[in-house]
């Protein structure tokens, strides 16, 4: 079988892993970046795996699904990656529109769990922009942002009336942008996560933290450490909603998909 995961988290990894585990697959993993490429860098020494590490636009999509004659798609990009998934679901659709039944290509998704918030000390919003002007009403508050480096641009603006501190990926692009954006050095966290929940208290608790921006990512990317640890220390949360697609075929955990992929 000739499958193409759509990566970018851990449970990426993890799925590709498993599939390795059962059998001779012609596998392609792409990732949106150089830094997932490296992630897998072990696995790609494997003969049957080849990584992609850039963003594909629709031709090339369709290119590949054509040419690498792929059977199946699992879709395990991050869960607010919803352009990529809009896409490929397209495509899919256009795709099987125009084959025969036999040859016609299965997509799937694989959904992380969600993390159960409770109801103490947490807003959600729909987007960081919601989130932006709900802290406009605030002065002298202390915010961490775990939303990474692609909206540092965007939510600079919190950090006008408050303390604002953002949490990237100590890579030297992340930390370029931040101090061309205005960043201070004392206002950038540069650390690999997933954090452990004493991690994030440690961190919550040293920096005097009121607000903490995140997002409803699932329990694999560290966000119930995070949930956690600002329950504990009294940290409200500003969480951005998970969009809501209607990806079709969706399993929420590795072992309910891989059951699947044995009996196709």
């Amino acid at each position: 079988m000739k499958i193409w995961i759509i990566g970018g988290t851990k449970d990426s990894r993890n799925i590709l892993n498993e599939i390795l585990k059962i059998g001779e697959n012609d596998i392609i993993i792409s990732t949106a970046t150089e830094y997932g490429g490296k992630l897998l860098e072990n696995v790609a020494k494997n003969k049957n795996v080849h990584v992609i590490s850039e963003k594909l636009n629709v031709l090339q999509i369709e290119e590949m699904i054509l040419e690498k004659n792929i059977d199946l798609i699992i879709d395990a990009s991050h869960p607010y990656a919803q352009n990529i998934s809009n896409t490929v679901i397209s495509m899919v659709s256009y795709l099987n529109e125009r084959v025969t039944q036999e040859k016609k290509v299965k997509y799937i998704r694989f959904e992380r769990k969600m993390v159960d918030y409770g109801n103490k000390n947490i807003f959600k919003f729909q987007d960081l922009q919601e989130i932006i002007k709900f802290l406009r009403q605030f002065e002298n508050k202390t915010i961490l942002s775990t939303l990474g480096s692609n909206t540092l641009a965007e939510i600079k603006e919190v950090g006008e009336k408050n303390r604002l501190f953002v949490r990237i990926l100590p890579t030297t692009s992340s930390i370029q942008n931040a101090e061309e954006l205005g960043y201070l050095p004392k206002n950038i966290i540069a650390m690999q996560g997933p954090f452990s929940k004493n991690m994030n208290v440690v961190m919550l608790q040293d920096l005097k933290i009121d607000y903490l921006i995140t997002k409803e990512s699932g329990e694999t990317g560290g966000e119930l450490q995070k949930v956690k640890a600002c329950q504990e220390c009294g940290v409200t949360i500003l969480a951005i909603k998970r969009p809501v697609l209607d990806y079709g075929t969706v399993f929420n955990t590795i072992e309910e998909l891989m059951r699947y992929l044995v009996k196709l």
